[in-house]
């Protein structure tokens, strides 16, 4: 009986740290698509994404400035699972994302839609003329 028992606690154990052996950790890939239509698909220079992991294990897992190209990142080689991501562009279009977002081993692509930017041209702007009628101001209608 007593060989037996450890015959059963040795496989036990033997399973178990099997399985702890096969706890790799499973890699992924996320695309991410700067979609810049309303200002002509004009190229955005750069984005600053923070990624922390879903379940509060780890903070700023990604924490880089990444070159964008034809306004889109690749992030590649990251653990699979869910993150709260944070992306700044920066230059000319300014602006923040904020989504949770899920990487898979076949790899996801999410798409986020920038706002229409306007430039400050000195030539457009229009200077309305100063008025000098002084019956319709409050000073002059006093009791």
């Amino acid at each position: 009986m007593r060989k037996l028992y450890h015959i059963v606690t040795i496989l036990t154990l033997l399973t178990f740290k099997a399985n702890a052996q096969d706890n790799t950790c499973v890699k992924g890939s996320v695309t991410i698509q700067l979609d810049n239509s309303k200002n002509e698909n004009k190229p955005v220079e750069a984005a600053y994404i923070i990624l922390d992991r879903y379940d509060l294990t780890g903070a700023g897992v990604v924490k880089e400035k990444f070159d964008v190209n034809d306004n889109k990142i690749s992030l590649e080689n990251l653990p699979v699972g869910k993150y709260y991501a944070d992306i700044y562009t920066k230059g000319a279009y300014t602006q923040h994302f904020s989504k949770v977002i899920r990487v898979t081993k076949k790899g996801k692509f999410y798409t986020f839609k920038l706002d229409d930017i306007e430039f400050y041209n000195p030539e457009e702007i229009v200077i309305p003329q100063e008025s000098n009628d002084f019956s319709k101001t409050s000073v002059v209608r006093m009791r």
